[in-house]
């Protein structure tokens, strides 16, 4: 009898959350829910980030899931609903503008969103874009919207001159990937039902996952430490025939083709250039940023010097400044013994909050003040 009681509660609570997760999920949480939010298109050639999405994303095992949400265009942002401003900052680039591994308020874009409130601010970053998607994306966004950019930030990461040769083209007006097509699961049937109308019970579960992937993260072994080398930002520090098999008896890396660097410098420029163009045909102040890698700080710029690079790519595409924040990383390096848990997540190359907290400073200093 007494079994029978407990039975018929557990079965009233369950349909009565049910019920409530409903009704949450139909009226108060509008977002639909996802592991990651991505989206593919044309057949896998091109994806971005799916509109008006949540999820607890975890895109490296080394570090903790964090939270996204995307607007109705399907751009990251902080989930709050805005007053729109006169004012309005778009920021493109790769997942260091993204800010994979830390929520919207920890990010760079986050940080300066919160402390301007008379500014719009936009981040069409997407992971492992690159200049031609860029610019591309600029685009799109400029046709899309009415509003006046007062200005437009890249961030120029070490990974675009790989993204550049290896994985993005120009395809008439569209941008296609080069040499592989990507699809992401679509939710169908049952699995859609579930996270269509039961989206707390997927919000739970998403955070015993998150809290399982730390206890797993803490165990992990990895032998991977960025700080001795990463293939796709060697190319400063490391012969680029031996790297790219010019040289292929003393071929370093897999993932190189031969010429593959000069290719992907050379986008590089042809497309900030013409983000340049763009930025100065509707009256936009344009700023490069640039940041090291852990390795970038271990080895130095022996066989090519990126700074030099992005100073002069800022005079040849008009930007008005390059905010680089090479030196004030190589301060921390040389005055903090554990500099590396300062300023980068858990054996990656991503931020940490107080190393986004510095790109923010860098860019309140050189372009709002």
């Amino acid at each position: 009898m007494k079994f029978r009681l407990i039975l018929i509660n557990i079965s009233i609570f369950i349909v009565l959350y049910l019920i409530s997760d409903l009704i949450f999920s139909k009226f108060f949480f509008k977002q639909s829910v996802d592991h990651k939010c991505y989206e593919h298109l044309r057949d896998g050639n091109f994806y971005q980030m799916r509109k008006n999405c949540f999820s607890n994303m975890r895109l490296i095992s080394s570090i903790d899931s964090f939270k996204v949400y995307t607007d109705n265009e399907g751009r990251r942002f902080s989930g709050k609903k805005t007053k729109l401003q006169d004012n309005t900052a778009v920021f493109l680039g790769d997942s260091q503008t993204f800010g994979v591994g830390s929520n919207w308020d920890d990010t760079f874009v986050g940080i300066l969103e919160k402390k301007y409130k008379d500014y719009n601010f936009y981040n069409l970053a997407v992971p492992s874009y690159s200049p031609t998607v860029y610019q591309y994306k600029l685009k799109k966004f400029i046709e899309k919207n009415e509003t006046k950019i007062k200005k437009i930030f890249v961030l120029i990461d070490l990974t675009d001159v790989g993204d550049e040769a290896n994985r993005w083209e120009k395809f008439g007006e569209e941008v296609n990937l080069m040499n592989e097509k990507i699809f992401y699961k679509k939710n169908s049937g049952f699995s859609k039902f579930k996270k269509d109308n039961f989206k707390g019970l997927y919000l739970i579960a998403s955070k015993i996952r998150s809290l399982s992937r730390k206890i797993e993260s803490k165990n992990n072994t990895s032998n991977y430490r960025p700080v001795d080398g990463n293939p796709t930002g060697a190319y400063i520090y490391t012969d680029h025939q031996k790297l790219m098999g010019c040289d292929k008896d003393e071929k370093q890396s897999e993932f190189w083709k031969c010429g593959g660097i000069k290719m992907g410098l050379d986008k590089i420029e042809s497309n900030v250039i013409e983000i340049g163009n763009i930025a100065s045909k509707i009256n936009s102040e344009f700023y490069i940023i640039i940041m090291p890698w852990p390795d970038s700080l271990n080895f130095g710029q022996t066989k090519f010097n990126w700074e030099s690079f992005n100073y002069n790519l800022c005079i040849l595409s008009g930007c008005k400044k390059l905010i680089n924040l090479f030196p004030k990383f190589k301060e921390i390096k040389f005055n903090k013994k554990n500099w590396l848990e300062i300023l980068y997540l858990n054996n990656d190359i991503h931020l940490t909050k107080f190393g986004n907290s510095l790109v923010a400073e860098e860019i309140i200093k050189n372009s709002f003040n």
